[in-house]
């Protein structure tokens, strides 16, 4: 019988780095016991170390198994759980993800810096240096190639949920705090990683944490600039450092066609996404298309499953 994981953990509000192998087994559903451990302590270091042998969060335990850095959990746990589709199956698509990642991984050193991550924060745009700014654009442009190249097949960075996008989703929570100038895939990028329900619930503990801090209980509020409303506040009351010391913060051409264009965020309210569908005056499906895979027949994709934000039924 394999043993349960553990998972050691810093401050939900502070630690971008415990969020991505977080994310990557809550997206997968795979269940798991948290050690969550408070950052800026006088004791955090010595604490970690009890758990962790860098000194650094994330760190996973199972049985006599220790991985102390989050990208090799997130594959840790795609080999020895079988989760789907980590990286990309097609070749060039898995290199620029890999790359994506070694990069996000070592890099950004100044968007780290300026724009540091906090889940409680209230989304303010902040003037950020020349170098920062380069960062923001260079992550703007990965997103950009690896959405058009490679992400007709869902709403995710090359379609399918994967280690790209966890070591990805702080920094769209980070442009969302920072109100960061977004427009077209790297905006609809944003969104879907706000809304999908892991991240709120990471957001919901993050609050916890700072009780006396405003809670945001509502997604609708959370993401009122992706999705306004006539009658929405200007100002929006949603929650968004890591401490080097303390976390790790330191093509072919693609094989789904002829999807349905996924629709874009403002297209439809909140409440409309959540509200049930009605049989009787929902309009007759479009003629269903197929994904090219290598099965023997192809297979049939409802296109409202493949819809650009993807939230509970």
């Amino acid at each position: 019988m394999q043993q349960k994981l553990t998972l050691v953990l810093g401050s939900k509000a502070r630690s971008s780095w415990s969020l991505r192998p977080w994310l990557f087994l809550r997206y997968h559903e795979v269940p798991f016991d948290e050690i969550l451990l408070p950052l800026g302590q006088p004791d955090s270091r010595a604490r970690i170390l009890e758990h962790s042998p860098s000194g650094k969060v994330p760190c996973l335990l199972q049985g006599p198994v220790k991985v102390w850095e989050s990208l090799a959990i997130c594959e840790y746990a795609a080999e020895t759980l079988a989760l789907p589709l980590a990286w990309p199956l097609d070749p060039a698509a898995r290199a620029l993800a890999r790359a994506m990642s070694a990069e996000m991984h070592a890099g950004f050193a100044d968007l780290r810096r300026e724009l540091p991550f906090d889940a409680l924060r209230k989304p303010a745009a902040r003037q950020v240096g020349e170098q920062a700014a380069a960062d923001i654009a260079r992550v703007r442009a990965l997103w950009r190639e690896a959405r058009s190249l490679h992400g007709r097949g869902g709403p995710w960075l090359f379609g399918r949920f994967g280690i790209a996008d966890a070591m990805f989703a702080p920094v769209a929570l980070r442009f969302h705090a920072y109100a960061v100038a977004l427009d077209g895939p790297e905006r609809e990028y944003v969104y879907n990683v706000l809304m999908h329900p892991a991240v709120q619930e990471w957001l919901d503990a993050a609050a916890a944490e700072a009780p006396q801090e405003p809670v945001v209980e509502t997604p609708a509020e959370r993401t009122a600039e992706f999705l306004p409303e006539p009658e929405a506040p200007a100002a929006v009351a949603a929650r968004y450092v890591d401490d080097p010391a303390e976390t790790q913060e330191t093509p072919l051409e693609s094989t789904h066609r002829d999807l349905p264009p996924a629709p874009r965020p403002g297209e439809e309210s909140l409440a409309d996404l959540l509200a049930p569908r009605d049989p009787a005056t929902r309009p007759a499906p479009a003629p269903l298309p197929v994904i090219e895979n290598q099965a023997a027949e192809p297979l049939p994709v409802d296109p409202v499953k493949l819809r650009s934000f993807i939230l509970p039924p």
